[in-house]
């Protein structure tokens, strides 16, 4: 027996009536590694010309913007 995805609209209304049961709540994308940014980061940052200091600062900003970094520690 094979299961199919629940239809997104089905998901929605059995979340509004049922609003503290992680089962219905709506599907989110996974947050993308830390090594998928670092690489994205560099190779925009490579193909741009920027030097080493200019793609530190890049790799700081991506990583500090999508919550993966807290403000200068890891």
């Amino acid at each position: 027996m094979t299961r199919a995805p629940i239809p997104p609209e089905l998901r929605a209304r059995l979340h509004a009536r049922f609003p503290k049961w992680p089962l219905w709540a709506p599907v989110t994308e996974p947050a993308p590694s830390p090594w998928e940014v670092i690489r994205a980061v560099l190779a925009r940052g490579r193909a741009d010309g920027l030097d080493d200091v200019q793609l530190a600062a890049g790799v700081y900003t991506a990583l500090v913007s999508r919550g993966l970094m807290d403000g200068g520690r890891a």
